[in-house]
């Protein structure tokens, strides 16, 4: 008798964090007249300080069952440009299932403990071929703190950048979470964190 084989559905999360100093940031913004973004970063081709990638992460119980949803068609936000959020937080306590926000979540917008969430750039996110793909420009005075943590959610209305995940999405879902050692972030400095989900 042959083996038997079972469908599956894999989720492979990915983080790539694109690092730019504070000298690099100042002298862009005084070239452009505003604080630059990933699309600036690339259109005028300036190379990152430092580069670091995270691979995995866990899709939370909201996340599953709001793609459950969408699949049954229940009515429920979308991952949209306007809606989807991407957060870090400065906590390395284990992700479960169970979460629905970050473990720093509400504590400090800058600090030695803090967390961040906020929207995505303009154009993201993308899916192409099962793979979604966010990009979020983190702002020099934004989310200045180590990251220890990541995660994705769906806003209920335009996302209000802010350390509390319930006020950035006004009663959101958080979709998934991450705990990986991605580095501090300096006052000054320009951090473009690109995240993709895969499924396969």
């Amino acid at each position: 008798m042959g083996t038997v084989k079972h469908d599956g559905l894999n989720w492979h999360a990915y983080a790539h964090v694109d690092k730019y100093d504070p000298d690099v940031v100042r002298e862009l913004t005084e070239y452009l007249g505003y604080e630059p973004t990933h699309a600036d970063f690339q259109r005028l081709s300036v190379d990152p300080s430092r580069v670091v990638e995270a691979d995995g992460n866990l899709l939370v119980n909201g996340g599953l069952q709001r793609i459950t949803n969408r699949i049954i068609g229940t009515t429920a936000d979308a991952f949209s440009n306007s809606l989807a959020i991407v957060g870090v937080g400065s906590t390395a306590t284990s992700a479960s299932a169970g979460d629905t926000v970050l473990g720093a979540n509400n504590t400090a917008a800058n600090g030695s403990v803090g967390s961040w969430y906020q929207g995505v750039d303009v154009g993201y996110p993308t899916a192409v071929g099962g793979v979604i793909t966010a990009v979020s420009t983190f702002a020099s005075a934004d989310a200045n703190f180590a990251w220890a943590e990541w995660c994705w959610g769906v806003a209920t209305t335009t996302v209000v950048p802010d350390k509390a995940f319930a006020t950035a999405s006004t009663s959101g879902v958080m979709l998934n979470h991450k705990i990986a050692a991605l580095g501090t972030k300096a006052s000054g400095a320009s951090w473009v964190f690109t995240t993709t989900v895969t499924l396969s």
